[in-house]
């Protein structure tokens, strides 16, 4: 486990890819549906919206970062909504979660920023933010590690009130440099700690799950380096399982990442099919053990 304030971040969020059951959370953690009453089914509801909030919160971050008020402001406006929506739904006003994402760290000679990929109920979110990929690509950012990873939040609803209308103000003032630092603010005050999933499968499968996503966006680099970090789980040791077969996993790996690199969109479909085969081969590692 290891602590991780964002000081640049950003989630992407709303369009909808359907991943692999690699996600499901531990059921036996969980109250099955039909047992909750209508108001917990609603609460369960509501509080997925904080993510896409937080996510708004981020990229309206990324674009000041960016010099781009104007998406900024619009982030910052549904953020608003949002926050709205979901003081209703808390009368407490406090969030306390545990979040899934998929971190893209990017790096070039003088900054390090984190990009989250929220993942909710077996669902990545991906954004509508192609320009936000293009744009990264145009400052000359560049991909250095990608992973499945938890976060732990605590959203205090009015504080982001209050950040985020602070912010809106500032942006109308031309104040960019002080509107950025009350969204910085927001997630100073929000994220608690930040922990990779140590359960050896759903690491495996869900950062196979992850890579997939990434690459049917055209996210080459991103697929990449969460195969990196996929052959590092798999190298730390998986037990149970023969050597020889995940020597040949983590071979297969070796042999997209060279594909990967000369990023052709012919190739996409027959890669994504492979990965579909990898997480199978992973769930009858656990079925039938050696």
């Amino acid at each position: 486990m290891y602590k991780n304030t964002l000081s640049y971040g950003f989630i992407l969020t709303i369009l909808f890819i359907q991943s692999d059951t690699a996600f499901a959370a531990d059921q036996s953690k969980i109250q099955p549906e039909k047992d909750k009453t209508s108001i917990e089914l609603q609460r369960d509801k509501s509080q997925q919206l904080a993510p896409k909030m937080m996510g708004h919160i981020n990229l309206a971050q990324f674009a000041l970062d960016m010099n781009l008020p104007d998406e900024a402001y619009d982030h910052i406006k549904k953020a608003q909504n949002i926050q709205i929506k979901l003081a209703a739904q808390f009368p407490e006003l406090k969030i306390d979660a545990s979040f899934k994402y998929g971190k893209v760290m990017y790096g070039d000679s003088h900054t390090i920023k984190e990009l989250y990929v929220p993942v909710l109920d077996d669902i990545l979110l991906i954004s509508d933010y192609e320009t936000t990929f293009q744009r990264s690509e145009e400052m000359g950012l560049k991909e250095t590690n990608a992973g499945l990873v938890h976060v732990i939040v605590k959203v205090d609803l009015t504080e982001v009130k209050a950040s985020l209308d602070a912010a809106l103000q500032d942006i109308n003032n031309k104040q960019y440099s002080k509107a950025l630092n009350a969204l910085t603010a927001i997630f100073e005050g929000a994220i608690l700690d930040e922990e990779e999933i140590e359960d050896p499968v759903l690491a495996i499968s869900g950062n196979l799950a992850l890579a997939k996503a990434f690459l049917s966006k055209g996210q080459y680099d991103k697929a990449r380096f969460t195969l990196n970090y996929l052959q590092d789980r798999l190298n730390a040791g998986f037990p149970g399982v023969d050597k020889v077969a995940v020597a040949k996993l983590s071979a297969d790996f070796d042999q997209l990442q060279v594909a990967l690199k000369k990023k052709d969109p012919t190739i996409t479909q027959s890669i994504c099919d492979r990965f579909d085969q990898w997480k199978k081969t992973v769930k009858e590692w656990v079925a039938n053990p050696a």
